[in-house]
């Protein structure tokens, strides 16, 4: 089958280079010839002194196929540039925006270490920093009456026993649990 269409193909070019030669000779002595027969099916011909590529039906269609495929690949790498640079600019605008949250976040460490500053000296001033202790109580197994009273500093304390026959003097130091 194939050598069928073949012989369709060359004889449909001869008969074409007979009709081409036979109007030149009408109005010119120049002939066609056939200069190459390539593998593929296409030819070299010579009319009137310039030589032409003859293809198949069949390659035309490929190459018109790999044009449009060409254009085709073209349009997307145009839209695909386009997408690259907004990619692009996108990129630059979330990198600057990251760098302002960095320096924003480094402000807020910033004012936090501030506020925990001050409620350090807050908690500094809620203690008192001057004290005086009062207390009552029974000691012994007479339970005689006794009085407690102490002073302190800051978290230092004195503090002072009294008892009808007993006197004693305590020294410590507050340590908060909570």
């Amino acid at each position: 089958m194939g050598s069928y269409t073949h012989k369709v193909k060359w004889l449909a070019f001869i008969s074409a280079c007979v009709l081409i030669s036979a109007f030149a000779s009408a109005a010119d002595s120049s002939g066609c010839k056939v200069v190459k027969k390539y593998p593929n099916g296409s030819y070299l011909v010579e009319i009137d002194n310039m030589t032409y590529l003859t293809v198949t039906e069949t390659m035309e269609k490929n190459l018109l196929k790999m044009k449009r495929d060409l254009l085709d690949a073209q349009k997307e790498l145009v839209l695909k540039d386009s997408l690259l640079l907004n990619y692009n600019e996108t990129v630059a605008w979330y990198d600057t925006t990251i760098t302002h949250m960095r320096t924003y976040i480094e402000e807020l460490e910033s004012i936090l270490t501030g506020y925990k500053g001050l409620v350090q000296d807050y908690k500094k001033l809620k203690e008192p920093c001057f004290t005086f202790q009062l207390g009552v109580g029974a000691t012994g197994h007479e339970n005689k009456p006794a009085i407690l009273m102490g002073t302190g500093i800051y978290k230092f304390r004195v503090w002072g026993l009294l008892q009808e026959n007993n006197s004693g003097a305590f020294v410590g130091k507050t340590f908060p649990l909570f």
